[in-house]
């Protein structure tokens, strides 16, 4: 196993997971409920991880590829899950709450 992204965001590790997961990757998340302390710096970050070490290299580039399509413009319409009708960012390539598909959505209104 080998860790491929933190953060003190545990919706964005979520994210980034299902990103990984979607491309075909075993990958989990560890940290995701330790939030037992009030203050942020006394917790730990959640982090992802892959199961296998060979895909390292492409968890990193999916991670990259993930994050950079998180810089949304302040006009971007979001859209509408199809599936579970949730709001999600323009830039969401899939489904937050679901991980439907967005090619599979309806714009927002």
């Amino acid at each position: 196993m080998r860790k491929v992204f933190s953060s003190n965001e545990v919706s964005e590790t979520v994210l980034i997971r299902d990103a990984l997961v979607h491309q075909g990757l075993e990958a989990t998340i560890q940290n995701e409920y330790s939030g037992g302390s009030a203050v942020p710096a006394f917790r730990p970050p959640a982090e992802v991880w892959v199961a296998h070490d060979r895909d390292y290299e492409d968890a990193r580039r999916i991670v990259a590829a993930t994050i950079s399509t998180l810089d949304t413009k302040s006009d971007a319409k979001p859209w509408i899950c199809s599936s579970c009708r949730e709001e999600n960012p323009e830039s969401f390539e899939m489904c937050w709450k679901c991980g439907h598909d967005k090619g599979k959505a309806s714009r927002a209104r």
